[in-house]
């Protein structure tokens, strides 16, 4: 699509080569094949599109207009044409898209960003300047950004944090279960991600006392901001989306349960651990493996040169002695296999071949780094690491576990773009995925899910991780998880059901926990914490129709699953910083205990919330005190929704199971998109999917759907049960899912029944 701004005497048209503009302009402003160059006392700056989203404010010196490579980026400006304009406005010049202008007055470096609308994002302030000491790796380029000077400076979506959601200032940085995104998004309107010359040394910006500025700082004599005019937090996780790629539909596995452990001794505790979930009824999806899926002990005291036959790419047959065929077996069973990698290597050999060749990472990079570590930016160490993996992934491993790669802050996006290229090749049209201890922006486009590291088991770690999870989700990755219960120390029983409870509603649901202590397996908590988290993971297999269909619009949107009431709620201030409860999707609130006692209070926005799977409505714009027995997980739903639900099953194979069973929580009109496909292939990017639009007309009190879509798997959902939530009495019926179809669930009201009459294909539930 063109998008033409035609204004007279103000606007020149089209791309050239660098070349001077007329209209007035001064002599130091040029058109570029990218947008428009302004040299400003020695320095470049430059104006230009980037994408149908975003535009690039560009500082540096001798840069010869052109943006700086980030591989962050899936296109970087001029990869895709983008129609543009160039701007004169009183003293201002700059470039108009169809998102917004960006404009710079040229005698003193003052500049802006305005909305597609005229409205001004960032109020006009002098942009900063290179500095250039003599030592090379010192130099730093600075942007400041205008604030109006009136409103602090709190922004949203850098990553890690406390417990705030809000920031005033952050530094790109990873390290154990710590990701830092040099991103934000104002309320003003905007958000803006800054990229430097070097991927590996991330920029930084900091609020200025006066809040009338923020000054970013990028190491190098080059700084690169992608600015998004934004004016939510939703069209900000798109347009983040479209400038560093869509997070890919996971495997319909990881939505279920993830029983992960350190201590496997051989393959009858594997065995014994499957039986165990099978014979207590208790849902698992995948088995995840430490060390010694591959090697009896790990690799923390060998010596930098490595050890002689260590294995880095085969198997530990103490625990897979057919390997490939025990995979399959317990596949068949509902449980894939997921497998820790380290960055390095053991191997004497390999490390002496891989440092002739300069492929380890302590031969690229400055710093001091682990020496067995590997240099995944260099294109020819991952074509090797990729024809390593290749019998791995041909036996059948599922996902990946990436450990420790948080030696330089693109360890893990590499990491993952070679892992996602074997797939390819030896897994042709499976889904990758992973899960990482950290990351940087883009890694989610790969199939990338995170987790917040070697946490501590206590009240306080627990209590503190959902704000992670809403942090990241804000900066881009919206799959991620933590070890349930902790990876240091045992949790009682109380806090493992209390985390498991608050597990239904994380993005991946995974427990974990360090070789020394107790295995995380729900049997060895008591009989009442058993009951507690056989219920928590039940709710979860139910939720996974109306989990894997958000995972849709965060592919389609890249709005995360799991979601901070303020992206809902904007104009609550008090939800700003509200993190001990959540949102799953747009209606579904999770309140989860996070202290011990059985107690807590619970905010509700605006509107009417429903108790999850009940009648009882409770009015918003309040908090209500709850008190909760173990095994009773508080949720709301807001009226007004449909909620899709699956039955009870052991695994995500034995989908369908049953009839889908469709809730609808009345008080307004509502509609919500089922999505359906085989779960596992590609396939969907080609199409190969069914969607079913339901419709729910308050004032009728009727469903109504269509399908769409040729997916016809043995997996689809074939009946459906509709279940209608009523203060005044609830509704239900049975009925085909036929690829389009109505159901009257309430007539004519009789405003003295003090009930909903049944219908003919209703019938009141008590």
């Amino acid at each position: 699509m063109e998008y033409s701004f035609f204004k007279p005497a103000t606007l020149v048209l089209g791309l050239c080569s660098l070349c001077a503009v007329s209209f007035g302009a001064p002599d130091n402003v040029s058109k570029t094949e990218h947008g428009v160059l302004i040299q400003l006392r020695g320095q470049e700056i430059e104006l230009a599109p980037a994408g149908p989203n975003a535009l690039r404010f560009s500082v540096g010196t001798n840069h010869s207009s052109r943006p700086a490579s980030s591989s962050f980026l899936i296109a970087t400006n001029g990869a895709a044409p983008t129609a543009w304009n160039f701007v004169e406005s009183g003293d201002y010049v700059g470039v108009e898209t169809a998102a917004g202008k960006l404009l710079m007055n040229p005698r003193d470096g003052v500049w802006t960003l305005q909305a597609h609308d005229g409205k001004t994002l960032i109020p006009p302030h002098a942009f900063g300047g290179v500095d250039q000491p003599a030592a090379e790796n010192s130099r730093e380029v600075q942007v400041q950004l205008g604030w109006d000077g009136k409103d602090r400076v709190e922004v949203y979506g850098c990553g890690s944090a406390d417990s705030n959601l809000e920031r005033a200032s952050a530094r790109g940085e990873v390290s154990n279960g710590k990701a830092v995104i040099p991103y934000y998004w104002a309320k003003s309107g905007y958000c803006v991600l800054g990229v430097t010359e070097d991927d590996n040394r991330p920029a930084r910006w900091r609020a200025a006392v006066n809040n009338e500025y923020l000054t970013w700082t990028f190491p190098g004599s080059r700084a690169d901001l992608y600015l998004m005019p934004a004016a939510s937090l939703k069209d900000a996780a798109k347009a983040y989306s479209q400038l560093t790629g869509a997070a890919p539909v996971p495997p319909r596995w990881a939505f279920g349960y993830l029983q992960s452990r350190w201590g496997w001794t051989n393959h009858l505790s594997i065995e014994d651990a499957l039986k165990h979930f099978r014979d207590l009824k208790i849902p698992v999806d995948a088995f995840v493996y430490d060390f010694e899926w591959y090697t009896p002990k790990p690799d923390y005291e060998l010596p930098d040169s490595g050890k002689d036959a260590f294995e880095d790419f085969g198997w530990n047959t103490n625990l897979f002695p057919q390997r490939a065929a025990e995979i399959q077996s317990e596949k068949a069973m509902g449980v894939h296999f997921v497998g820790i990698r380290k960055p390095r290597l053991g191997d004497a050999g390999l490390l002496k071949m891989v440092r002739a060749k300069k492929w380890d990472l302590a031969s690229n990079v400055p710093n001091k780094v682990p020496a067995r570590d590997l240099n995944f930016m260099d294109p020819n160490l991952r074509e090797w690491y990729i024809g390593e993996s290749a019998n791995l992934l041909k036996s059948g491993v599922s996902g990946w576990w990436n450990d420790e790669g948080e030696a330089t802050y693109t360890t893990y996006f590499y990491w993952n773009l070679a892992e996602r290229v074997a797939m390819d090749r030896y897994r042709p049209n499976a889904r990758l995925w992973t899960l990482n201890r950290a990351f940087s922006p883009g890694t989610q486009r790969f199939g990338a899910a995170v987790w917040t590291g070697d946490i501590v088991s206590s009240w306080q770690t627990f209590a503190g991780t959902p704000a992670n999870l809403l942090n990241w989700g804000l900066s881009g990755m919206p799959y991620s998880t933590c070890d349930i219960g902790g990876f240091f120390g045992s949790p009682s029983p109380e806090l493992m059901s209390r985390w498991m409870e608050a597990g239904v509603f994380f993005p991946i649901m995974r427990t974990h926990s360090e070789v020394h202590y107790q295995p995380h397996f729900p049997w060895l908590y008591g009989n009442e914490a058993l009951g507690a988290i056989r219920k928590a993971i039940d709710l979860r297999y139910q939720l996974i129709p109306y989990y894997y269909s958000l995972a849709y619009e965060a592919f389609e949107s890249g709005l995360p699953v799991m979601r901070p009431l303020v992206m809902e709620f904007p104009r609550d201030p008090k939800v700003a910083n509200m993190t001990d409860e959540w949102l799953m999707g747009d209606s579904l609130l999770a309140a989860p205990l996070l202290q011990e006692g059985g107690k807590r209070s619970v905010y509700l926005p605006e509107g009417d919330w429903y108790v999850f799977g009940t009648n009882t409505v409770s009015k918003g714009g309040r908090s209500i005190e709850v008190t909760a027995a173990l095994g009773d997980n508080p949720a709301y739903v807001h009226a007004g929704t449909i909620l899709p639900l699956g039955p009870v099953i052991q695994h995500t194979s034995e989908l369908p199971g049953g009839p889908l069973e469709l809730q609808i929580y009345v008080g307004k009109n509502a509609t919500f998109t089922l999505v359906e496909d085989d779960g596992q292939t590609q396939n969907y990017l080609k199409g190969d999917t069914r969607r079913t639009v339901f419709k729910w007309d308050d004032n009728k009190g009727k469903l109504e759907w269509t399908r769409t879509g040729n997916y016809s798997g043995p997996d689809v959902f074939k009946e459906m049960r509709v279940v209608m939530f009523d203060s005044r009495g609830n509704l239900e019926t049975n009925c085909s899912l036929t690829a389009s179809g109505s159901v009257q669930l309430r007539p004519e009201m009789d405003s003295n029944a003090g009930s909903r009459p049944a219908t003919t294909s209703a019938r009141i539930l008590q």
